[in-house]
């Protein structure tokens, strides 16, 4: 039993150790808000998963179709840019069903992640 808690105490606490956020760290993914982009962006393939204006208007529809079944061509145009240093996707869509409401949603460029999708009643 005393050979069993040390071996595992000899496991687990490097992975604890290493496992701490370091003090000082400027950004903070834990309190994060709804609104902000995460600390680092991955960059994890040699091109980009969604390279072009018209991949991302298709990922955008299925993900507006899915989530607040709304009708892609309704909801169209789309407000697109490039935001942090071109490596996300900033849409802005115009919800039809709420006079005030727009769906803001950031895609990783490289791998398509979706790193916000929020509405807000502006």
């Amino acid at each position: 039993m005393m050979i069993k808690n040390v071996l595992v105490m000899l496991c687990f606490m490097p992975v604890l150790i290493l496992g701490q956020d370091k003090e000082g760290q400027k950004c903070s993914d834990k309190n994060r808000g709804i609104d902000q982009l995460p600390c680092t962006i991955t960059d994890r393939y040699g091109t980009d998963v969604i390279p072009d204006e018209d991949t991302a208007i298709k990922y955008v529809d299925i993900l507006i179709s899915k989530r607040y079944f709304l009708d892609p061509k309704k909801a169209k145009p789309y407000q697109i840019s490039l935001i942090a240093d071109n490596k996300v996707w900033h849409i802005v869509v115009k919800s039809y069903n709420c006079r005030y409401c727009k769906i803001y949603i950031n895609i990783n460029r490289n791998t398509g992640e979706v790193l916000n999708f929020y509405r807000s009643e502006d």
